[in-house]
């Protein structure tokens, strides 16, 4: 039996009640209870759940979940946000050291590999006009002579050559980008009073 049918058949058994209790008594029956049929009761239990305040939304449980969550890190023990900033970084870097080495070629601070100065050791004969000549003082008269890259030695002797004459034998040292070896012997040739000739006995690389 549906609800329906229920229904009406309580509200026809409280007629009749009702009905043959006023022609005995003058008064209205007592009305049996009336019992909701299944429907009613699904009606109302309805209502009562659609008051009833909505339930606490699951996600308040999972609102720290994400905290739990470990980041994974890369080979160097950082986070992405950190390696993120660790390459910015370099990259600030790199650019500043290039904008420095710009600037310093620009004013000139280029290191350059400076080249290895090549020095020469020369033995120098000098042969007097006479026996008598003065050597000594020659030898300081040569030294006079001043050229950059040039250098005379400290010291002098004298050697016989023939017929009582001694030739002056003496050295200086030369740097072979600055002095040429005929600058050395035409200078002391040019002291033609005292001095006979010049040569070179001997040059070694130093």
């Amino acid at each position: 039996m549906n609800g329906f049918a229920y229904d009406e058949l309580n509200l026809t058994v409280s007629y009749i009640f009702l009905t043959n209790g006023m022609k005995h008594t003058g008064k209205p029956a007592n009305l049996p209870a009336i019992v909701p049929s299944s429907g009613a009761k699904k009606a109302e239990v309805k209502k009562i759940e659609e008051k009833k305040p909505a339930a606490a939304d699951d996600d308040f449980g999972d609102m720290f979940a994400d905290d739990d969550e470990e980041e994974e890190l890369n080979e160097d023990g950082e986070t992405a946000a950190e390696a993120a900033a660790t390459k910015a970084r370099q990259a600030r870097m790199e650019a500043a050291r290039k904008l420095k080495e710009e600037k310093d070629a620009r004013e000139g601070k280029v290191k350059k590999t400076e080249k290895a100065v090549e020095k020469s050791l020369l033995v120098l004969d000098v042969k007097p006009w006479e026996a008598d000549t003065d050597l000594e003082m020659v030898w300081h008269k040569i030294k006079e002579y001043k050229q950059e890259g040039l250098t005379w030695g400290e010291t002098f002797k004298l050697e016989p050559v023939a017929y009582g004459i001694k030739k002056l034998v003496m050295t200086c040292t030369i740097v072979d980008s600055l002095v040429l070896m005929d600058d050395i012997t035409e200078n002391i040739e040019a002291i033609d009073e005292f001095v006979q000739s010049c040569t070179v006995a001997s040059m070694n690389k130093i």
